[in-house]
């Protein structure tokens, strides 16, 4: 009676774990449960660092948003790396790198200034066939401004995709890496203990 219960048991546990394994996934050769939560965080934290990165490129100038058009110098001021013009009773910021600053400053209260303007952002300022500041060098500079963030975006997408690949690989590996497993993945997440 004995032997026979044992070998039922044996058999009952053997079908258990054979279920158990047909049901595991073959992601990670089977070695992590719910592999897909992993993959999910990894897609939506790129997704983020992507849209940054398309949030940081739209700042800025834009051809669309240019508007030419006269309007009446009325005073300036300086501000920090940025010079302020008031034109016909609003405000324009400039950068005061590319501007040339002493025609700005012979400029006489009441003249009519040529401008491309983009929101509230001076492109272009000409006045009497002198260009103060050309569209140019001002499109160059905002590409300037750009580039530490298209940078620094491209570094961090390149560490985090470095980082999936090593987790997958250790992943795949667990029983290999016991140690290192353990960086990537919680305990209670690996479907068999890794090897002390």
């Amino acid at each position: 009676m004995g032997r026979k219960n044992a070998s039922r048991t044996k058999n009952r546990n053997y079908r258990r774990k054979m279920r158990v394994y047909n049901t595991r996934s073959r992601l990670f050769n089977g070695n992590v449960y719910y592999p897909g939560e992993f993959i999910a965080v990894w897609v939506i934290l790129l997704a983020f660092i992507v849209g940054v990165w398309i949030m940081c490129m739209n700042m800025g100038l834009h051809k669309r948003d240019y508007v030419r058009t006269n309007l009446v110098y009325e005073g300036s001021y300086r501000k920090e790396d940025r010079i302020v013009l008031t034109l016909s009773g609003k405000e324009y910021k400039a950068w005061a790198s590319v501007c040339d600053l002493e025609g700005l400053y012979k400029l006489k209260e009441g003249e009519s200034l040529s401008v491309i303007t983009a929101k509230d952002e001076l492109v272009c300022i000409r006045y009497d066939n002198t260009e103060l500041l050309s569209q140019e060098d001002a499109e160059r500079h905002d590409a300037e401004d750009k580039r530490p963030v298209s940078i620094f975006c491209g570094i961090f997408a390149a560490l985090w995709l470095i980082y999936v690949a090593v987790s997958v690989y250790v992943m795949c590996n667990a029983q290999r890496f016991p140690r290192l497993i353990k960086w990537f993945v919680k305990p209670s997440y690996l479907t068999r203990p890794p090897r002390r």
